[in-house]
């Protein structure tokens, strides 16, 4: 595969990263809205903060894909509406899984193509994924069946 082809592929996936963060948004935003009672609460005081850093996340990949001469699409995919707390916290741990997984993936395609200032930047957003995906993971398991 040439260069011009590699690097087109990169916009690509950086395309669908995007999609998958704004997709982390919105479910994030729909659980802070419909989470009710003390674990609703409790959730609510959890996911507000991780909003802002997706937000981040989305700027930082959109500022990538227009240095690397393509255009952002900005299309969010559809959401799941889970009703439970339980539902919302295996939602959002596997929403995280995804963004894991995919970001491992592009870093290892910035290492092939020689761009390492992004191979580092998404090694740093693994890590903050990472992050997110075992603290949903300590509340998941956390939670009684009736949740």
């Amino acid at each position: 595969m040439s260069r011009a082809s590699s690097r087109q592929k990169l916009i690509e996936h950086l395309d669908e990263d995007l999609s998958r963060e704004l997709k982390a948004i919105m479910l994030y935003l729909w659980c802070h809205s419909m989470a009710f009672g003390i674990r609703g609460h409790e959730l609510r005081e959890i996911l507000g903060p991780e909003i802002p850093a997706e937000i981040k996340h989305v700027q930082f990949v959109a500022d990538k894909i227009v240095a690397y001469g393509g255009i952002p699409s900005f299309s969010v995919p559809k959401i799941e509406r889970p009703s439970t707390i339980r539902g919302m916290l295996e939602y959002a741990l596997q929403v995280e899984k995804e963004s894991v997984q995919a970001y491992t993936e592009r870093a290892d395609e910035a290492c092939d193509l020689g761009e390492t200032a992004l191979q580092v930047k998404l090694e740093e957003l693994i890590t903050e994924e990472t992050e997110h995906l075992e603290m949903l993971q300590r509340l998941v398991k956390g939670l009684t069946q009736e949740m």
